[in-house]
């Protein structure tokens, strides 16, 4: 189908009502190899970034629609932190949803790559439950246990970021999506608005990322878990697709 349609042909709307964004510091060159010749990944303290928005999506609609008219759907995407030319933004490695005709219509006409998937989110005594397991057997299960009770804002000893301010401004402080680039060297954009984005630190006590060391996306000895952030009720526009000139 995408022979025939346009790529992010109107404008997008939904809340994220819990998303947990899972950063993962991954080998530059490894996370290079998955992107294409005119996007690279931005680097922090020697390592690219690559974050797992595991999110509660709240009547997904294009924008010119009510909210009623929208879908309510889990979404689970793989993003880089990366730069196209002199400006930042995030490259799409992989999407998973629980919705069916969802995923056809990602497919159809975004650079999204959706891939259909079960879900399953529980939650007791503080903890956040989720698991996800791709439909078509790929390697890419997820299994976490989140301890939203004890959400703080210190950074865990494992991330290379000194504190949550400097690790927003790096992860999460981006908005604009970047695709393929056409013959005549201009690139697909996707550009977001959102409103105010405040991370909390988590943590994980099942921790099973299976894409992130499978050898689907990447391996154990590339990638490797650096902190999990928790937000909520973040309203989200995507808007149609530009293709601009982004020069170095």
């Amino acid at each position: 189908m995408r022979q025939w349609l346009p790529i992010h042909p109107f404008s997008m709307r939904t809340t994220f009502q819990r998303c947990f964004l899972v950063n993962f510091a991954v080998e530059p060159s490894a996370l290079r190899s998955q992107l294409p010749p005119h996007i690279e990944p931005e680097i922090h303290d020697g390592r690219g970034y690559v974050s797992i928005v595991i999110a509660e999506m709240y009547r997904m609609r294009p924008a010119f629609l009510p909210p009623f008219l929208g879908v309510t759907y889990t979404q689970v995407v793989y993003r880089a932190a990366v730069r196209c030319g002199t400006e930042k933004g995030v490259a799409f490695l992989r999407s998973d949803a629980n919705n069916r005709p969802m995923v056809t219509f990602g497919n159809a006409v975004t650079f999204f790559r959706f891939n259909l998937a079960t879900v399953s989110w529980e939650g007791a005594n503080g903890t956040v439950d989720f698991s996800l397991t791709p439909r078509d057997g790929s390697r890419g299960r997820i299994l976490a246990k989140f301890e939203v009770a004890a959400a703080g804002s210190r950074m865990p000893n494992s991330s290379r970021f000194a504190d949550i301010e400097r690790a927003d401004a790096f992860l999460t402080e981006r908005y604009t999506a970047f695709g393929g680039m056409r013959a005549d060297g201009r690139v697909e954009v996707v550009r977001l608005a959102r409103t105010p984005w405040r991370s909390q630190v988590v943590a994980d006590r099942a921790r099973a990322y299976e894409a992130m060391e499978s050898g689907l996306l990447f391996s154990k000895e590339t990638a490797e878990l650096d902190s999990i952030f928790f937000v909520q009720n973040i309203s989200y526009r995507w808007n149609s697709l530009a293709l601009e000139h982004l020069s170095n």
